[in-house]
């Protein structure tokens, strides 16, 4: 594919700087976001949780069936304004969210220790499970596809023994399968190694089992498989699902992955498929990884060094160490000492350094990181947030951080996580506030923008904050639909 032309970044005067001076205790916060969530199953997590939905509504994803036009009402093609997901109390408060491509899954707890995995959405090829619930339907682009229109829980078998110490911890969706991990939440035992199950699509091995050829799937076909997890592996920080790949963090640092790998997105030296988990080495050797992103065939990889990798899709140039190769089969350090400085900030680029990284996020041709101190980089092509001249950048290039307001660079206030969806970014400040920007394919709904964009746009050059009633703790974006986890203000 032609590599885009480099844009000039474009002059608006709006664009103001914002200084403050602040603590540093963000770092620490975001990096135990994506930790083994033995918190998540406390009294405390389930206090007041809400949960918030925006997006494409035609898959189901959003977990509600009247947005799909059913019994003669006419249907909803999307809702662009943050609204609270309808769920019963007796599923329990959602904990934890994945979005996939039209579908969501949540990790769910009761107040009395119930705890399990529902999901809604595109279930044709069956990663939510075999459902009774479920409906034929159309999309827009005139594709039929069997969907959950509202939340169901997906069965996953456990024995008497396992669902007496087994909890749910961490969840995952790509293009059309989804994974699961239970740990032993209770106590750290080396005698009760996590259990990972796979579902839906596994024509490319993402589901960490073996590749049958002709398999059929659909959600009368329920295939939930326990995956045969390398031995060494004791326990799991994150889970990770690209489109048709999968990545998996142990909590020792090392990231093991399966799947598609024609644009080398497993990292495993070669552009093959794997069917089961294998460890990432290369330049990832004797480095421990305490954060992984991927959103579509590239992966971005942050060690506790503050180093970034990054291996997988090259044609943007996100891995810009190697330009000249569309496809990058291991990891290559990505080095972070020079930043484009846009003048629009009125910053010079010799106070303005990437320093220690706190978040990543990898779309489809896009990335973005958060420093410690709260200043947004992006860089790759497409609608990367730095207004509608720019395109493209080959470097880490700074938003300037008046967009931002009020959340303040090196303040408690500051942006300190940021999240991807194929084509768009949302980012959270440490009071739990929003700001969205990028092209959504399926329009611009999942930005949660509401009547601040127009019927007919097709993008969003700059971060725009968004209007919504709790404070934001995590924020999950799929490639048409967002999910949000926060609490009320106050």
């Amino acid at each position: 594919m032609t590599r885009p032309l480099l844009a000039v970044v474009s002059k608006n005067s709006f664009w103001t700087l914002s200084v403050a001076h602040g603590s540093k205790k963000s770092l620490h916060r975001q990096r135990s976001r994506d930790s083994v969530v033995y918190d998540i199953h406390s009294r405390e997590s389930l206090k007041s949780k809400q949960v918030y939905v925006f997006g494409f509504s035609a898959t189901g994803a959003l977990g509600n069936e009247k947005y799909l036009g059913l019994h003669g009402k006419p249907g909803v093609g999307g809702v662009s304004r943050p609204t609270p997901l309808e769920c019963s109390s007796s599923l329990g408060v959602p904990l934890k969210a994945a979005c996939g491509y039209g579908f969501t899954t949540y990790i769910c707890g009761g107040s009395h220790g119930d705890f399990g995995v529902y999901g809604c959405g595109i279930n044709s090829d069956g990663q939510l499970g075999s459902q009774s619930v479920g409906l034929k339907t159309k999309l827009p682009t005139g594709n039929s596809v069997n969907v959950v229109p509202e939340l169901v829980r997906i069965a996953i078998c456990l024995d008497n023994t396992q669902k007496q110490i087994y909890r749910p911890s961490h969840v995952a969706c790509g293009r059309a399968h989804t994974i699961i991990s239970y740990e032993n939440l209770k106590e750290s035992n080396s005698d009760t190694p996590p259990l990972v199950f796979s579902l839906g699509n596994n024509v490319f091995g993402q589901c960490g089992r073996e590749i049958i050829p002709g398999e059929k799937y659909d959600r009368d076909v329920e295939v939930i498989t326990k995956i045969v997890l390398p031995p060494e592996i004791k326990s799991i920080k994150q889970l990770v699902c690209g489109q048709d790949h999968t990545l998996l963090l142990s909590s020792d640092g090392v990231v093991y992955s399966c799947g598609l790998g024609s644009d080398g997105q497993t990292g495993l030296g070669h552009y093959n498929v794997v069917d089961r988990f294998s460890a990432v080495k290369g330049s990832l050797v004797n480095e421990r990884v305490c954060l992984l992103s991927s959103r579509g065939d590239t992966v971005l990889a942050l060690t506790e060094s503050n180093k970034l990798f990054a291996w997988g899709n090259n044609e943007y140039g996100q891995i810009w160490p190697l330009d000249q190769d569309v496809q990058v089969s291991e990891p290559v350090h990505l080095n972070l000492d020079h930043c484009i400085v846009p003048v629009e900030s009125n910053l010079s680029s010799d106070n303005v350094h990437v320093g220690e990284v706190q978040s990543i996020a990898c779309a489809g041709s896009m990335c973005c990181i958060v420093n410690k101190i709260g200043q947004v980089f992006v860089w790759g092509f497409g609608c990367i947030g730095l207004g509608p001249k720019v395109t493209c950048s080959p470097r880490p290039t700074l938003i300037p951080p008046g967009l931002f307001i009020p959340a303040i660079v090196n303040s408690e206030s500051c942006i300190n996580y940021v999240a991807a969806g194929l084509h768009h970014f949302i980012a959270q400040s440490n009071d739990g506030l929003l700001w969205a920007w990028g092209a959504p394919r399926g329009g611009l709904y999942c930005l949660g923008l509401g009547k601040q964009i127009t019927s007919n746009s097709v993008n969003q050059t700059y971060p725009v904050p968004l209007l919504l009633s709790i404070k934001s703790k995590d924020v999950v974006c799929g490639v048409d639909h967002t999910v949000v986890i926060g609490k009320s203000f106050g």
